[in-house]
């Protein structure tokens, strides 16, 4: 399963005389829409239309320094709207992350800055999404954090407790309440090869308030290129419960999924949609993937993200 990238700037400086010379990467994101069923809540229709977006990363980890990092999202003027997942406001150049990590001992890494949030199992770039579309979980944290792109500003340490590696921030209020702060704890831990765990929570004053998040992926043993995950969200207010649970198969340059999602609201309302996509990789450093999405909207206009009953795309991602 595609992860968060964030975890690898923690590794990279918990690793004594881990050196990089400065880099420059990125990737451009180009969507078109093939169908588009909206719902009552959104009527507009990007059906016909394409979206292009991209990235550019700038990172550099010299052997006795910290790893630093910014990465800018851009957005191109009169383009139809932001990425189809977490990504910022459209027709703009904003910061998603800035963040320096610092091995500090070994085994110890000290965050500060603007980064991921570490809550939850999906990343909010296009070549590391599950999908075009962004899951109910990664939105519905998304739609709590008032940074663009899902993504939350502070200090965080990283360390090793036994086997597991523990994570804990001193964060900015998610929804920036004033005078207030949140507290984010996660845990990741490998009992075995091809199982990951990750158990993370998350404080903040309004909104959906506490949140808990549990995820798992597992690469099936004996079945080269075969995984499932879970990721299961349950805040205090707004939502009870949140899940996705996906299934994905790789065989060379051709991938196949679907992922099954469903959001249960206090109110007693119920949003759910199943995602279907097949991949295709093109080039080392260009993919392209069909999906199609069928939802049954309750909820309209959510926290979750589901926007329409019915959506069919065609995504092309090239990356540097």
């Amino acid at each position: 399963m595609k992860k968060k990238l964030l975890p690898l700037a923690i590794a990279a400086a918990m690793v004594p005389g881990f050196a990089a010379a400065a880099d420059v990467s990125g990737f451009t994101d180009i969507t078109y829409t093939i169908s588009d069923d909206q719902t009552a809540a959104t009527p507009s229709t990007t059906e016909g239309k394409f979206v292009a977006n991209a990235e550019v990363d700038f990172s550099a980890s010299p052997a006795d320094g910290v790893t630093v990092r910014v990465d800018v999202d851009l957005a191109l003027a009169g383009n139809g709207g932001g990425n189809a997942g977490l990504s910022g406001p459209a027709d703009s150049a904003t910061i998603e992350q800035a963040f320096f990590a610092w091995g500090a001992t070994e085994g110890v890494t000290v965050l500060g800055g603007v980064f991921n949030n570490p809550i939850g199992m999906e990343c909010g770039d296009a070549p590391c999404m599950w999908g075009t579309q962004g899951g109910v979980v990664g939105n519905i944290l998304n739609n709590q954090t008032t940074l663009a792109g899902n993504n939350v500003a502070g200090l965080a340490a990283a360390f090793a407790v036994g086997p597991a590696t523990v994570t804990v921030g001193y964060l900015n209020d998610l929804q920036l309440a004033d005078e207030e702060n949140s507290v984010a704890l996660v845990v990741n831990y490998s009992p075995m090869e091809g199982l990951d765990l990750e158990l993370g929570t998350a404080t903040q004053k309004t909104g959906a308030e506490d949140v808990l998040d549990l995820n798992v992926s597992y690469a099936i043993p004996g079945v080269e290129g075969l995984s499932v995950a879970l990721d299961y969200l349950s805040p205090d207010k707004v939502i009870d419960s949140a899940y996705e649970l996906m299934v994905d198969y790789t065989t060379g340059p051709f991938g196949a999924g679907v992922r099954i999602e469903n959001v249960d609201y206090t109110g007693g309302n119920e949003n759910e949609r199943t995602t279907f996509h097949v991949s295709y990789q093109v080039a080392s450093n260009l993919v392209a993937i069909l999906e199609v999405a069928d939802g049954d909207v309750k909820q309209a206009g959510g926290v979750d993200g589901i926007e329409h009953d019915g959506l069919t795309t065609l995504e092309l991602i090239a990356t540097f």
